[in-house]
Parts: structure tokens; C-alpha cells; sequence
């Protein structure tokens, strides 16, 4: 088998020859996701707390929709503080008056089906799209490595090279498979700090092997990343590096002049939030930097509380977690305010799993919430002021650089 055979598995073969090895992949764990998930729709219409079939109908509908007719049903959904379900039938003049138990059959109804609406639109762009973009990008892609891939295929010893990485992919699926009928405690941070320093010697082998015997390769990577740190160096900003006048880089100058033209009241509202915020990161930032130190102290003691490490680090999964956090929800309950990712009903049923069923381990349960309880300050004063002024010079860097 050479490398030609590989990719063309992967991709590198004729559009018009069918589906590459990646996308019968992709089709197929799509398309039993969709199986699943019809399954759970017939469940639905043949329960006794199914709504009738008009209503069902559309429901129906509503997921095929265009994203303009759907974004108007949620905005009125927020507005008069209804379900999404009651918005839908509302907007089409049925009833939207349902006992509760059949409203929570609605809402899981208009779930499924936008589920599935988007695995089968995946499925479409990804496997069944003219022309075929995916093969098209792995080819050119597979043209842009080809020297690379074969340098390394001269340097390193591939055959132990795999071996390794599959021990590893085979710790890894171990470390993460969970048995949906047991109570089980999810994997923590230590867990994967120790996978890790498991496998690290064959990691290093596999790097000293490329650097000793692959000096292109070194070359190569040498002067790629000297070129990727070129693209952070700031110009004209030299005299200013000490004195802190340089957070933004090169778009310093440039938000300044923003803030300049607002009016002192609303630059004291600006500064007085970024202020704020900028406490909120450093504050972040060290208890970032403590736990991580925790949890390596942690990995490298034998029979060590896993819960000793008070959480996990990371500020950017905290953010992450924010976004979800503060993500609107469509009410429970027929009538009432919007729910967020946080609520408790929300993570409930996040954790049910794509055949309906939910495991023995729950989100709630598991230490991925540990990051934080910070909440974040509120900014929106500075996104309101600043936002269109910030993408108009963005606008403008990006048409500078294509000119």
C-alpha cells in the first residue's frame, strides 16, 4: 500500500466515483443517529400524551423552515415569554392549549426534529454536495503536505510509530468509555495528565527520530515557525512595550481613537467595564495557573483525592461554559421566562442520549463545572458603544491585507 492508495481512501479520488472512505464514515454514523431519532418520533406520535396530528404536522414544518421564519417564531417565543412549541402553533392560528404532559411530548418533538434536519443537512453538504468540496479540500490539501508526509516516511519508523499511537487511542477509548447502566464518575483532568505521561517516551521517540534523521523536516518546521511569530510582531508600537500601551497590539492606536470619540460620560462608563473585566481575566488567570499546578501535583502522587484538585483549569473552557451558561432556552412550561444552559431541566437533558435513553452518569455529576463560579462582569455597555466602530476597522485591516 502506498501513500496514493491511502488517500484516495481518504478523499484524493475522483468526485464523480462515489463517496471516499471519510464520508461513507460520516454517512453512516450520521444516518444511525437518524435512524435513533426516529425511532423516539414514533414513540412520541404513538403515546397517549402525543399531540393531535395537525399540531404534529406542524412541527413538522417548522424544522424544514428557512432560518428567517424560524429566527421570527423564536423572537416571538421570547417575546410574549411562550415555548417555542406554543409560539409555533400560535403563529399558524391553532391552539396552542395542552395539558402539560402533552406539552413536554411537543417540546421533545421539535427537538428530534431539528435534530435530524441537521445531521441530514450535514450529511447532504458533506457526502452528496456538487462539487464535491470535501474531496476537493483533502486532495489539495494532501498536495500541500505530500513533501512533508513523505520526509517523515524516510526519517521514522512509521510501523512502531503506529503502534504507539494506537496503545494510545486504546488508553484514551478505555479512559473515556463510560457504562451508561452503572453509576460512574467521569474521567477528571489527573486522568488524562497521567494518560499523557504514560505515553510521552513514545511521543519523544517518535520527535527524535524525525529531528535526527529528517534535517529537511527540522528546517522546514524552523522556518515556519519563525514566519508564524512574524505575523504577531507589532509595528511602530516599540517605544510603548514596557509601559503597557500595548495590550491591543497594532489595533491599539486604532481603539483608542475609538474611545476618543465618545463623550466623557460614556468613555468613564467604557473604562470603569473594561477595568472591571480586566481584573475578572487576571483573576481568572491565577486560579487558572493554581489548579493547573494542583492537578499536576495530584497526577504525580499515587492514591491522591481526585477531588483535591478543586476543580479543573483552563479559561478558556471557562468561557466556554459561560456561552453555554447564559444560552436561551424556550421555557418549560407552556407559558414563563426563557431558561438558560444553566438550568437545571436544561442539563438534565443534555445528558439523555441520542436513543432516548439517559445513563447512569450525569453532567451535573461530573467535575466540568469546577472551573469556576465567577460570574463575569457585564460588558454590554462597552459591545454597544464600540462593536460597529471595532468591525469597520477590522473591515479595513482585512481589505488592506487582500490589497
Amino acid at each position: 500500500m502506498n501513500l496514493s492508495t491511502l488517500t484516495s481512501w481518504f478523499g484524493a479520488q475522483a468526485s464523480d466515483s462515489g463517496m471516499n472512505l471519510l464520508q461513507q464514515i460520516v454517512s453512516q454514523v450520521l444516518n444511525a443517529e437518524v435512524t435513533e431519532l426516529r425511532k423516539r418520533l414514533k414513540q412520541i406520535e404513538r403515546s397517549h400524551d402525543a399531540p393531535d396530528e395537525s399540531q404534529l404536522d406542524l412541527l413538522r414544518k417548522y424544522a424544514s423552515q428557512s432560518s428567517e421564519t424560524q429566527q421570527r417564531v423564536r423572537n416571538e417565543s421570547k417575546l410574549r415569554s411562550v415555548s417555542i412549541a406554543t409560539a409555533i402553533f400560535a403563529a399558524n392560528e391553532i391552539s396552542p392549549l395542552l395539558k402539560e404532559s402533552t406539552h413536554q411530548s411537543t417540546l421533545d418533538y421539535v427537538s428530534i426534529q431539528l435534530a435530524i434536519r441537521d445531521r441530514e443537512k450535514l450529511i447532504e453538504v458533506l457526502c452528496h454536495h456538487s462539487p464535491d468540496l470535501v474531496t476537493t479540500s483533502i486532495r489539495e490539501l494532501v498536495t500541500v503536505y505530500d513533501p512533508i508526509i513523505r520526509a517523515l516516511h524516510k526519517a521514522v519508523d512509521l510501523g512502531s510509530g503506529v503502534t504507539d499511537l494506537q496503545n494510545f487511542l486504546d488508553d484514551l477509548i478505555g479512559l473515556t468509555l463510560v457504562d451508561r447502566a452503572k453509576p460512574t464518575k467521569l474521567p477528571t483532568v489527573q486522568d488524562f495528565v497521567r494518560l499523557l505521561e504514560k505515553h510521552q517516551r513514545s511521543s519523544h521517540v517518535f520527535i527524535h527520530q524525525a529531528l535526527k534523521n529528517g534535517k529537511e523536516l527540522s528546517q522546514w518546521y524552523h522556518e515556519y515557525a519563525s514566519h508564524a511569530i512574524e505575523q504577531y510582531r507589532q509595528e511602530g508600537t516599540k517605544d510603548r512595550v514596557t509601559d503597557g500601551g500595548t495590550a491591543a497590539g497594532d489595533l491599539t492606536d486604532r481603539l483608542n481613537e475609538l474611545v476618543s470619540k465618545l463623550s466623557k460620560d460614556q468613555q468613564h462608563e467604557v473604562f470603569e467595564q473594561l477595568n472591571h473585566h480586566a481584573a475578572f481575566l487576571e483573576f481568572l488567570a491565577r486560579q487558572s495557573e493554581a489548579r493547573m499546578e494542583r492537578t499536576i501535583r495530584a497526577s504525580l502522587t499515587p492514591g491522591k483525592s481526585e477531588h483535591e484538585a478543586e476543580g479543573n483549569p483552563g479559561m478558556f473552557l471557562l468561557k466556554w461554559q459561560q456561552f453555554i451558561d447564559r444560552t436561551p432556552i424556550t421555557p418549560g412550561p407552556s407559558n414563563g421566562p426563557p431558561r438558560t444552559g444553566k438550568s437545571n431541566s436544561v442539563i438534565d437533558a443534555t445528558a439523555v442520549d441520542i436513543d432516548g435513553e439517559k445513563p447512569a452518569v450525569t453532567y451535573q455529576e461530573s467535575s466540568a463545572r469546577g472551573i469556576s463560579s465567577s460570574e463575569p462582569p457585564d460588558i454590554s455597555i462597552v459591545i454597544r458603544l464600540l462593536e460597529r466602530g471595532f468591525r469597520d476597522e477590522l473591515q479595513k485591516i482585512v481589505a488592506t491585507k487582500k490589497g
